[in-house]
């Protein structure tokens, strides 16, 4: 069993919802004029079993274009990055985050569970969150807790961003946060350096002028 047999089992599931595979990066994707959804499978193979995993991502482009200029990501990962990415686990009620599947039966399940998340619950949160403004809101409910896919850094970064471009009533609010936390484990000095600019950036930075 590989990626790409899990993968077309899910193909004209998620076709009929909207989404179309990218055949280079084996994932599925809905393109809006601002950003896209995005649906992961994670595929671990062992000897005699395998270990599967979704994620779903949000792409905002005003921001993911803004924040390439400062964050310290390699630049080949730049047009790739996605603003926020959850799993499935963490917005309902649904499986441990990664599934072992070690047999037919357990790969049918495991299917239609996942599409019963998506129809369910999982496409719901990805339209809520392609809305720039909703998903502003999310960064700024998890201020203290960022989320589990994203380290400090990058949780700091596209808050900020989200809030300047969308949301400035709560730019203060989040630059506050963030700069109460730089000197954390997770910033590096180089890194700190980069979010203090970005950061001076933000503060002279107009997005209606924009």
């Amino acid at each position: 069993m590989r990626k790409k047999d899990v993968i077309c089992l899910h193909s004209s599931f998620f076709k009929e919802n909207g989404f179309e595979l990218n055949q280079s990066q084996l994932f599925f994707e809905k393109v809006f004029p601002h950003g896209k959804q995005i649906i992961y499978v994670h595929f671990v193979e062992g000897s005699d079993e395998i270990w599967v995993e979704y994620h779903l991502g949000i792409r905002i482009n005003e921001v993911e274009e803004l924040v390439k200029k400062f964050l310290p990501t390699p630049i080949e990962y730049a047009d790739q990055s996605i603003t926020l990415i959850q799993t499935p686990n963490n917005l309902g009620n649904f499986h441990p985050r990664k599934i072992r599947v070690s047999n037919p039966k357990q790969l049918r399940e495991l299917v239609y569970s996942v599409e019963n998340f998506f129809l369910t619950t999982g496409f719901k949160w990805l339209d809520q969150m392609i809305d720039p403004i909703i998903l502003e809101q999310e960064f700024l409910d998890h201020k203290e807790d960022p989320f589990e896919s994203f380290n400090m850094v990058e949780s700091a970064f596209r808050s900020t961003a989200l809030s300047k471009l969308y949301n400035p009533e709560d730019y203060p609010i989040l630059r506050q946060s963030f700069l109460e936390k730089i000197n954390s484990e997770e910033m590096t000095p180089f890194t700190i350096a980069a979010f203090l600019q970005f950061l001076n950036y933000l503060d002279n930075f107009n997005p209606v002028a924009a």
